[in-house]
């Protein structure tokens, strides 16, 4: 299996950054990769998501959610993949936000994919953050 890690910062306390990231559907309107997530029920989900020029669908349930520290999931169907964020709170009302993704395509995807996946996942996960601490301002200045 291959894995990308990712950290950042967001000005936001953990709780509210853990109510974000562990409300899946919320992924549609932070990353432009993600087409659509489907909710199976029993924390089970499908994404269809579009990545190195191609259309791809997976399900995942999720199979930790402890707040506001940590939320994991692990494919079920599809791509083999699991990933986890891990929240710290880092001070002054900030969040580091730690994104692990760990994955198995097979070798002709591989082949295709393995030199622009950290590229990729890199801003995937950039764009993610940005989107989520926009959200995150908008909340708050609407409280």
């Amino acid at each position: 299996m291959r894995t990308i890690n990712h950290a950042t910062s967001l000005r936001a306390e953990p709780q509210r950054v853990f109510d974000l990231l562990s409300h899946v559907p919320n992924f549609v309107e932070l990353c432009d990769h993600v087409e659509h997530i489907e909710d199976l029920g029993d924390d089970c989900y499908r994404w269809t998501i579009r990545a190195a020029g191609m259309r791809l669908d997976f399900d995942v349930e999720v199979c930790s959610a402890i707040a506001p520290e940590h939320f994991a999931w692990r494919s079920i169907r599809g791509i083999h993949n699991r990933g986890s964020y891990r929240l710290q709170p880092e001070g002054d009302g900030h969040t580091r936000v730690e994104f692990e993704l760990e994955y198995k395509l097979n070798p002709l995807l591989d082949a295709a994919v393995r030199r622009a996946a950290q590229s990729l996942v890199d801003r995937v996960s950039g764009q993610l953050m940005a989107r989520a601490q926009q959200r995150l301002d908008a909340e708050a200045a609407r409280s």
